[in-house]
């Protein structure tokens, strides 16, 4: 493509201008202008740029749709009539493109039938203005596109924002949800444990001779041996020894009484208490 088939508008002067009165944007609207005829575009460019416009020019089709491809104007006004390809079809392709969908289009046309106003918004175009143009229309309907332009760009900017939202809510909530489901599974296992050493401390109880407990320090949970399993007497220990085994009987109650406390209460099962009662226990065998 030749360096002029588009090119920024010249400065030049002639003809009536309107007082510039930009509106206040954080960069210059880029606008493409596609007409075959150059006196045609320079016209378009002399007129709108005491607007503050960044203002473009293509001479066909092609390289019109080549510009927009590259450049991703905020607006197109595009010549109905142009040879080789006109503004119908470069319409088609660029609403066939989900890139360049949603750049808005105004239709410049010569022709003000009917038909051709309805072929234009049929195959894409957001808004038109016939020739001769009404440099003031058209300055309106611009502004108007550009308005709608910068609109859906902060809805978007705004629905993206909230999806991150969401996304982060949702990982968050499986987060807590994996913690819950884990602490359950610690708080069944603390329980079973805490039922069996429970049955065996009431067993050891119930027999009268704690000091004969056995209580192995491996496998899934307590179990009962010697004279407790066999609920029978054990041979006699000396009393220095059986008060001392009555007292750490009497503190392996207390850490299982506080410990079912607290299972009654709804609260998690202190490990640490857990592994004192097991280790009272043991003391005992």
């Amino acid at each position: 493509m030749s360096v002029n088939a588009y090119s920024n508008h010249p400065e030049g002067h002639g003809g009536p201008q309107a007082s510039p009165q930009p509106a206040i944007r954080s960069r210059r609207s880029l606008i493409l202008v596609v007409d075959d005829v150059e006196g045609n575009r320079q016209l378009v460019c002399r007129r709108l740029s005491p607007f503050g416009y960044d203002l473009h020019q293509a001479e066909g089709g092609e390289q019109a749709l080549e510009f927009i491809r590259d450049r991703k104007p905020d607006l197109v006004l595009l010549d109905y009539m142009m040879p080789v390809m006109n503004g119908i079809d470069v319409l088609k392709v660029m609403r066939q493109d989900w890139q360049l969908g949603a750049i808005p289009v105004i239709m410049l046309t010569a022709r003000a039938e009917s038909d051709a106003v309805v072929a234009a918004l049929a195959a894409g175009a957001d808004d038109y203005v016939t020739k001769p143009i009404d440099f003031e229309v058209l300055r309106a309907r611009i502004e108007t596109q550009l308005a709608k332009q910068r609109s859906s760009e902060q809805l978007k900017q705004a629905n993206a924002a909230l999806d991150e939202r969401a996304t982060m809510r949702v990982m968050a909530f499986d987060e807590l949800r994996d913690e819950l489901e884990r602490e359950i599974v610690q708080r069944r296992h603390a329980e079973r444990a805490l039922a069996e050493t429970q049955e065996m401390v009431a067993r050891c109880k119930a027999c009268g001779v704690l000091n004969h407990c056995d209580v192995p320090q491996g496998g899934n949970g307590p179990a009962i041996s010697g004279a407790c399993a066999q609920g029978g007497a054990a041979p006699s220990d000396n009393a220095g020894n059986r008060a001392e085994k009555a007292a750490k009987a009497a503190r392996a109650l207390e850490i299982l009484d506080a410990l079912m406390r607290a299972v009654a209460a709804g609260k998690p099962v202190n490990p640490a208490m857990l592994a004192a009662l097991r280790a009272q226990v043991a003391d005992l065998a």
